[in-house]
């Protein structure tokens, strides 16, 4: 599926800058803390602090990039849906390799729930890069491919409703 051929029956999502911004602070605060942390004398603070700002400094430079970058985050076609809503967003998904669609929670957080016939098949399609860190990050997915609130302009609910009609109008017939 190619994010480049918008039809008619294309919806794209783009994110709420506020929300961008709002993510942008705040991993800052977590750099800052991590750099603290890097200034103690004892090795575990100096060893977390480090591996807080090397994660914190990469998801700041991705949420930097989407506010220079005005980019959709969600396309949703007859052919699949684009998941760019992410640093952890997986690219082309076909209507045929979804078995459900549902709102849950990890770890205090509200997401969209894509459950998958053969994830890794997915995920093989991602670039390099971006899919290590899926991988690394697979353990708070829990199988899933998980799309969240923070870089969408739209209420999550109202998502959940757009993927779901469009599932039932193109997907696999049961």
């Amino acid at each position: 599926m190619t994010k480049t051929e918008p039809t008619s029956l294309t919806t794209m999502i783009y994110p709420a800058r506020w929300r961008v911004l709002v993510n942008v602070v705040l991993y800052g605060a977590f750099i800052f803390t991590g750099l603290l942390l890097v200034a103690e004398t004892e090795p575990m603070p100096r060893i977390l602090g480090a591996v807080v700002v090397v994660y914190f400094g990469i998801l700041e430079l991705y949420a930097l990039w989407r506010l220079a970058v005005r980019a959709p985050s969600l396309i949703v076609s007859a052919e699949g849906l684009y998941d760019n809503s992410s640093i952890t967003g997986v690219g082309g998904i076909h209507w045929h390799e979804i078995t459900a669609i549902a709102q849950k929670k990890n770890y205090m957080v509200r997401h969209i729930a894509i459950e998958l016939r053969d994830r890794d098949t997915v995920i093989d399609r991602v670039p390099v890069p971006r899919r290590w860190l899926i991988q690394m990050m697979s353990f708070i997915a829990q199988g899933s491919v998980n799309i969240t609130p923070g870089f969408l302009e739209r209420d999550l609910t109202e998502v959940e409703a757009l993927l779901q009609q469009s599932h039932a109008e193109f997907g696999p017939k049961l």
